[in-house]
């Protein structure tokens, strides 16, 4: 009866959590090596996961998709390029131009790639894993436009800033 009694009102229970935490409410340092023991099983959790996050982040793009930088750097190496450069022109999908030295540069699709052409000489590679390329002749420059493997479309516009007038 009084068992029931005690289960009843929670006793038991209590009793039960108090032997336990009475067994290291005398000793010294416990709370200390509670907080070292926590850090640690925290830190371990922190570091797998940044680990786990950026194995899925670089696995999560197609393998046949552009990478990002990739393509930031072949629009800043071409828009650099064709800043200084005069006469351009787009036939067949080549871009055509002329830089500071008077060279011919074309810029067209070779295969599964983009290349960069000195006379229609050379073979310097400056996108991979492209589908199509298309130049487009508009008012405000060239607009290119470039389908990945993976299908996705990639934009750019070229301005020619030589044309501009101040008014």
């Amino acid at each position: 009866m009084l068992i029931i009694k005690l289960v009843y009102h929670g006793k038991i229970q209590h009793i039960k959590t108090n032997r336990f935490a009475s067994l290291f409410h005398n000793e010294k340092g416990f709370t200390f090596l509670n907080l070292l023991f926590s850090f640690v099983i925290y830190a371990l959790i922190i570091s797998s996961l940044t680990m786990i996050l950026t194995f899925l982040v670089t696995n999560s793009q197609y393998d046949k998709d552009l990478r990002p930088y990739e393509w930031e750097l072949f629009i800043i190496q071409l828009q650099h390029e064709m800043k200084s450069s005069v006469n351009w022109t787009v036939k067949n999908n080549v871009l055509s131009f002329e830089n500071k030295q008077g060279q011919l540069i074309s810029i067209s699709k070779y295969n599964q790639l983009i290349r960069r052409q000195v006379y229609g000489m050379g073979h310097e590679i400056l996108l991979m894993k492209v589908e199509t390329l298309n130049f487009e002749r508009q008012q405000a420059g060239i607009k290119m436009n470039v389908s990945s493997q993976a299908g996705k479309e990639y934009t750019h516009t070229f301005r020619s800033y030589k044309d501009l007038s101040i008014k």
